[in-house]
């Protein structure tokens, strides 16, 4: 009694490798049997084709024992099965998969699409404002050549102002000294005339 409750605890605790877990029947194999028992010589109960499921209870030596779909429970050689599906379901699982890819990949080229166009957008405005901003700073050194070119003028009447107020002061000096100088003659001869009488 004690031995059946460890075993099940075991069991229950420790579950065989692949306890539930789908086998199928190689590509390769034309097709396998399924025997009451783990040797050729048992009787066969079923007879599996390429690519059949069946569901993994345990494993035995060279043998895995598996149920049928049907319910049958019996033994298989561990060479004729596999765990990966048939080539077709394999192949129908990688062209869904191809599918959901390009899907995806279709979807993120039509995101990076509208990416481009906005910044294709976004260029012809900065393009777009960077000839604007050239014109106004072509206008602005326009201005800038004008204004220098109205200071230099103001510059030379001012200068020019300035020599003729000089060349004006000093005539005027010139003017009243000869002017002063005439009267201060005339009157050193007045003078002169005067004491001579």
């Amino acid at each position: 009694m004690w031995l059946i409750v460890t075993l099940l605890g075991a069991l229950l605790l420790f579950p065989a490798v692949g306890f539930g877990k789908s086998l199928y029947v190689k590509d390769n194999t034309s097709e396998a049997l399924v025997r009451t028992g783990p040797s050729l010589a048992n009787k066969i109960l079923a007879i599996l084709k390429p690519g059949q499921e069946v569901s993994l209870l345990r494993e035995e030596g060279d043998y895995y024992v598996v149920t049928t779909p049907n319910g049958i429970e019996g033994y298989v050689l561990k060479y004729l099965m596999t765990d990966q599906g048939p080539t077709d379901a394999r192949l129908q699982e990688l062209e869904q998969k191809t599918q959901q890819r390009i899907t995806e990949l279709e979807a993120r080229t039509q995101e990076q699409e509208k990416e481009l166009t906005t910044l294709r957008e976004e260029r012809s405005q900065l393009e777009a404002a960077k000839k604007q901003a050239e014109a106004i700073a072509s206008q602005q050194a326009d201005l800038v050549s004008q204004l220098q070119e109205e200071q230099n003028s103001l510059q030379d009447k001012e200068a020019r102002l300035w020599f003729l107020t000089g060349a004006g002061v000093l005539l005027l000096g010139f003017v009243m000294g000869w002017i002063w100088g005439a009267s201060s003659r005339r009157h050193r001869r007045s003078s002169l005339s005067l004491d001579r009488l």
